[in-house]
């Protein structure tokens, strides 16, 4: 695990210190196991592949098929059956370490849009594993360090980083449970999804024929 938690991330939080603000990092700082945010299914496979990992791909709908579901509901036309040409997800396993990757398809291919990492903690203290995180992304934006649990959140354009979920912009969350499992997320943020559904709708517009007003 020290590998890959070297290139997830790595800054300081005392145990006991709660801390939380709007310290923003660069989203581009924001990566876990070489995979950020907007990488390609191509790329991502390429990524992990070289990196040693074992990688099984879920097909999913691509840009033409999002677009022709879409305007198929639209119409209320069901069910709706579409051609799973484009990359869903990605499943990959490293020794105990697993990533998992979800994609949004878009015009430029399937991208990025959340990255799980999970694996046990290898006996490293919270505190170790905070340093090790800081290191790589910086000092969070929030963090909480008691005892043998650990959480830390770091967010960008100075959205409030009590946590992730629910932020506008891209975010990336750590937590080491009771349990000594470390889990790592990568969010894309709301207003990226929000932008892509616009981005559907405004090709389903051209796709679609002018209804007669008769």
């Amino acid at each position: 695990m020290t590998a890959t938690l070297a290139a997830c991330g790595s800054g300081e939080a005392k145990s006991g210190e709660a801390t939380a603000s709007t310290r923003n990092t660069s989203a581009a700082n924001l990566k876990i196991a070489g995979l950020r945010l907007g990488m390609t299914s191509q790329d991502a496979r390429l990524e992990l592949a070289r990196t040693g990992w074992k990688v099984d791909v879920s097909p999913g709908e691509d840009w033409t098929a999002v677009v022709d579901h879409e305007a198929k509901r639209q119409r209320n036309v069901f069910p709706i059956e579409e051609p799973k040409n484009g990359v869903a997800f990605l499943n990959a396993t490293k020794g105990d370490e697993t990533v998992s990757v979800e994609f949004q398809p878009t015009r430029a291919g399937d991208t990025i849009k959340l990255v799980k990492y999970a694996a046990p903690a290898a006996g490293r203290t919270a505190d170790q594993i905070s340093g090790e995180l800081t290191k790589r992304y910086g000092r969070p934006g929030s963090s909480n360090a008691a005892g043998s649990a650990f959480e830390a959140s770091w967010c960008t354009e100075r959205d409030p980083c009590r946590q992730i979920w629910g932020n506008q912009h891209p975010g990336l969350e750590a937590k080491l449970d009771a349990y000594g499992k470390l889990n790592i997320a990568l969010f894309q943020g709301v207003a990226a999804e929000q932008a892509w559904r616009a981005d559907v709708q405004r090709a389903v517009g051209v796709a679609t024929p002018a209804k007669s007003s008769f």
